[in-house]
């Protein structure tokens, strides 16, 4: 009996052992968090330039010319967006600068002393980023800067500017045709932090 017992309180003991022994495995298995790494890649674009297809100008009577004074703002119905997509994601900075041409008829008349002046107007597009366009600039046959970016306005993603303030001036002329007249601005887009801001600005 004794014997029997003993066996029996081994077995027991043994049994404990082993629940005890399970049971701390599974609680040193037990996983409730896990981690995973996440990545992905931001791939840098281009920056370029949109600009209006034409401004047009109110038609002026040969007297109105004569007798002088004549600045004429452009028409509103027409697309008059200036716009700038910078989606290289590198704040590397742009200046835009602007320069016209002579207003000729076919012909090759020229509209003496014509003159066109781009007045900024609010920003078309909101962006905290975009380059402040302060000043009016007289456009001339040289390239002048408009606006420029800055360290802390780097233009980094789209930045539009109303040109409907846009005017275009004429002097007097006792001699001037009635003829269509037409000219060409320039646009320019120099991607690049500029070393000092643009004089328009």
């Amino acid at each position: 009996m004794s014997k029997k017992l003993w066996l029996s309180g081994v077995a027991f003991a043994g049994l404990v052992v082993g629940s005890i022994a399970t049971g701390s495995s599974l609680v040193a298995a037990d996983n409730t968090v896990g981690t995973t790494n996440t990545t992905v890649a931001v791939t840098g674009g281009t920056i370029d330039l949109a600009v209006p297809d034409t401004l047009t100008f109110p038609s002026e009577p040969v007297e109105g010319i004569v007798r002088g004074n004549v600045n004429e703002t452009v028409n509103s119905a027409d697309n008059s967006l200036l716009t700038i997509n910078d989606f290289r994601g590198t704040d590397a900075g742009y200046t835009v600068s602007a320069k016209a041409s002579a207003i000729t008829a076919a012909n090759g008349d020229v509209l003496p002393g014509a003159a066109i002046e781009l007045t900024p107007d609010a920003p078309a597009v909101t962006n905290a980023d975009a380059p402040t366009w302060s000043k009016a600039v007289t456009l001339t046959d040289s390239d002048q800067p408009l606006f420029a970016t800055t360290k802390s306005l780097n233009g980094a993603g789209i930045s539009s500017y109303d040109l409907n303030k846009t005017t275009l001036a004429i002097p007097e002329d006792n001699a001037v045709k009635a003829e269509s007249y037409s000219g060409v601005i320039t646009f320019t887009l120099t991607p690049g932090q500029p070393a000092a801001p643009a004089t328009a600005q």
